[in-house]
């Protein structure tokens, strides 16, 4: 390393820059993809939280069987998880509705969400690149219908059969009035933001789609597929900076950069990586203001930014990987070893 700005003869300086441009010319980014010519349906976001609020004691008879048919199982499955265990038949279930739809809170949080929603443009858009990316690499896969809804401050993004439901009301802003009334804390708030809408969604729908089936329990294996869940955010969103893909402030992010090696250096001094400890895993991949151990500057999930490290370094490594290959392979340690992981 220099440490100080000595010139270098014009000569030396012309061949170095030759050979710097001749290696950079030789890397290559793979999830550095055209998807200009993939095709994908109309990406459009059914605003149900605006027909759901429609309703009143004088429309709902006819209005609810309409909803049903136009949000086929959904409707029903709404209705189940937010406000009537035992579904639409159920005939106290009417009331409840009508007094979910006119409770003053909840009518107040919908004008907001109307007013910080005009429109889910921005979001359909950044769901078609997204689409686009997936229908690249699964030509095949059925893509998800996406709706909004308001689900009464419990669910940002919520999965059923066929689709991903977004709760607009999580996304009003780090600010906003609701969240200091039900205390949601300041960690959760910063990204409780609309640019997080699209990150969480397509988090949601890749565990879904490829769920954890290696039961061993080991922050290890914990850390690998939050890392390889990660990875599918790089390539479904490569132009989304990894702030937002894994919820860190920027100064959070920088942290963990710059704390790589001692961070993982504590892993491996205190024998952490095989432990099923749950409550030592959930100490390095659950939410949390900070990591505990660590100073207060460290995010939470510090184990989950470092098994991200681990999988982009085990594709980087290895680039004969596919991504059916890396999502098959259940093997936490192998991946570790391959991927010649040293911070």
């Amino acid at each position: 390393m220099f440490c100080h700005l000595t010139p270098l003869p014009a000569l030396l300086s012309f061949y170095m820059l030759f050979a710097c441009l001749i290696l950079s010319s030789c890397e290559t980014n793979r999830l550095e993809v055209d998807v200009s010519d993939i095709q994908v349906p109309e990406v459009y976001v059914s605003r149900f939280d605006r027909d759901f609020f429609a309703l009143n004691a004088g429309n709902i008879s006819r209005s609810l069987p309409e909803m049903q048919e136009k949000y086929p199982g959904f409707t029903d499955l709404f209705v189940k998880n937010i406000l009537c265990p035992r579904g639409i038949t159920d005939s106290a279930c009417i009331p409840e509705i009508i007094r979910f739809v006119t409770d003053k809170d909840m009518r107040a949080a919908y004008d907001d969400c109307q007013k910080v929603f005009p429109d889910l443009n921005q979001t359909e858009q950044k769901l078609t690149d997204v689409f686009r990316h997936y229908n690249y690499y699964y030509p095949n896969a059925k893509l998800p219908h996406v709706v909004a809804m308001m689900s009464g401050f419990n669910y940002a993004i919520a999965a059923a059969d066929s689709s991903f439901s977004i709760g607009l009301e999580m996304y009003l802003g780090s600010k906003a009035r609701f969240y200091e009334m039900i205390q949601f804390p300041n960690y959760k708030r910063v990204n409780m933001r609309k640019e997080y809408i699209v990150t969480d969604l397509v988090h949601a729908w890749m565990a879904k789609a490829f769920p954890n089936t290696n039961k061993s329990g080991t922050l290890l294996n914990e850390m690998i597929y939050q890392g390889k869940l990660l990875y599918l955010e790089d390539a479904l969103m490569p132009d989304t900076h990894d702030s937002i893909k894994i919820g860190f402030t920027k100064n959070q992010l920088d942290w963990c950069v710059e704390n790589e090696n001692n961070m993982w250096g504590f892993l491996i001094k205190n024998k952490l990586l095989y432990s099923n400890d749950i409550t030592m895993v959930t100490k390095f991949t659950g939410e949390a203001p900070f990591t505990t151990g660590f100073v207060k500057e460290s995010p939470g999930r510090t184990g989950v930014w470092i098994g991200w490290q681990i999988v982009r370094k085990y594709v980087g490594s290895n680039p004969s990987i596919t991504f059916e290959q890396l999502m098959q392979e259940i093997d936490a340690q192998k991946i570790l070893s391959m991927s010649k992981y040293k911070p």
